[in-house]
């Protein structure tokens, strides 16, 4: 019996031959790529004007600038991405507790209220907290009387009357007469850290504070 087509081996696959020529990036330019282009710069230059020894230094310290600048790269997006790593490990400590953010909105709970920071960057002789429900309509006016710098204020959660307001957000302000004008001043909110998100790129951190939301990690002005 005769066997035709023996090098048509269906059964080659058993011993398959493996490129093991190193793959580069096709975009990019190695050094080995660069001598090159040198080398054939110098075969092809006109013997009339051959070039000036100036003119490969120039080159050569222009290649190993653009070298160099994308190993910086590299090197500070390793770092960038390091630094990220451990400040989303120290923000993870945060979730339960409580840090201060710049703002006017509170949640409240059954049988708690708002605790705040009031920022009286001028003295006034009646610093007043006016409290708003959901709604948008004022439940409570509280006089602090004299105030300047940063004065501590807490509201129990209940409305004139003295009854304990239903859970859910509150907004708040804070005003005093300055000259003849009432002005309002600057409210820091302390509230509960639930979550902390890790963002990509430029984004950066983000707290989810409780009745606040999504908060930069940068807002927070204390921790508790």
């Amino acid at each position: 019996m005769t066997i035709d087509n023996i090098n048509n081996n269906n059964y080659s696959f058993l011993n398959p031959v493996t490129d093991t020529a190193e793959k580069k990036d096709q975009g990019e330019l190695a050094t080995e790529d660069f001598l090159a282009l040198m080398t054939a710069e110098l075969q092809n230059q006109d013997p009339l004007k051959p070039l000036e020894n100036g003119d490969f230094l120039e080159q050569i310290a222009s290649f190993s600038t653009v070298s160099g600048i994308g190993d910086l790269n590299t090197s500070f997006s390793d770092v960038a991405q390091s630094l990220q790593s451990d400040q989303a490990l120290q923000a993870s400590a945060l979730v339960g507790r409580e840090v201060s953010v710049p703002s006017a909105l509170a949640e409240v709970t059954t049988g708690s209220g708002i605790d705040a920071k009031i920022n009286v960057d001028t003295p006034v002789s009646d610093l007043t907290v006016q409290i708003y429900n959901q709604q948008g309509v004022p439940i409570r006016t509280i006089s602090m009387g004299p105030a300047s710098g940063t004065v501590d204020f807490s509201w129990d959660g209940t409305d004139e009357t003295g009854q304990a307001v239903p859970s859910g957000l509150y907004q708040y302000n804070a005003t005093g007469t300055v000259g003849q004008q009432r002005t309002a001043f600057a409210t820091e909110t302390i509230a509960r850290v639930d979550s902390v998100v890790v963002g990509s790129g430029s984004q950066g951190l983000t707290v989810n504070l409780a009745g606040i939301g999504a908060v930069p990690f940068s807002n927070i002005k204390e921790i508790k």
